[in-house]
């Protein structure tokens, strides 16, 4: 006679699968992040590498910043000359898109571009030499707390700087601590949080929170 599963042992078998699920959700859930940060890592170290052929194509400069009000969250949008001049893939129709490439952590929206020098607003209106970016004295090797504004390739320590919002992102905090340039602002895997960034400083190197480095 085959003996049947009594209320009790059901309920330690349904506790014990509880158990092994709260133990390996959260793990499936880092890996999944983790997933997400490596691909974003491996697509802005390409979109870096058609920012640097775009230079040499013309002269060391870089294309211009774009903020639009018009179309709201899609301000630092990468730079149309790259999909036009076809350093990186065209976006598809319809769409403010500005590359066919998304950020994974601001889905409908590309990643984005800063650099310093030209800034396009609102599409038409060009400010000669009003792009800049906020880089702590003695970046990167010795960061202080105080830092500069620079708005030239030629005086700036970061030529540009590609970045994905990255999970959690808080606008209000990262506009505070002058972002994406300060290693504070990048992306940290104890808290999630941050910017995931890749840069270019003036003698060529290139760093960020691709490779883990902060100090």
């Amino acid at each position: 006679m085959k003996r049947a599963f009594t209320l009790v042992e059901l309920l330690v078998v349904i506790a014990i699968i509880a158990v092994l699920l709260g133990l390996l959700l959260p793990a499936a859930g880092r890996a999944r992040l983790q997933t997400k940060i490596l691909a974003v890592q491996a697509e802005l170290r390409d979109i870096g590498l058609a920012l640097e052929a775009y230079g040499l194509d013309h002269e060391g400069r870089y294309p211009p910043v774009r903020v639009d009000c018009m179309l709201g969250g899609h301000f630092y949008l990468l730079p149309y000359e790259l999909t036009n001049e076809g350093y990186l893939p065209k976006p598809p129709p319809n769409t403010f898109l500005s590359a066919g490439i998304e950020d994974p952590f601001n889905p409908g929206y590309t990643y984005k571009y800063r650099s310093v020098g030209t800034l396009i607003y609102n599409r038409t209106t060009v400010m000669a030499d009003s792009a800049y970016l906020w880089v702590p004295n003695g970046f990167p090797d010795h960061e202080q707390k105080e830092g500069q504004t620079y708005s030239t390739l030629k005086e700036s320590p970061v030529s540009w700087v590609l970045y994905s919002q990255g999970p959690n992102y808080d606008d209000r905090r990262m506009k505070e601590m002058q972002y994406p340039v300060p290693r504070g602002t990048w992306y940290d895997p104890q808290t999630k949080e941050g910017v995931i960034v890749r840069m270019r400083l003036r003698n060529g190197r290139q760093i960020g929170s691709f490779d883990g480095w902060r100090g």
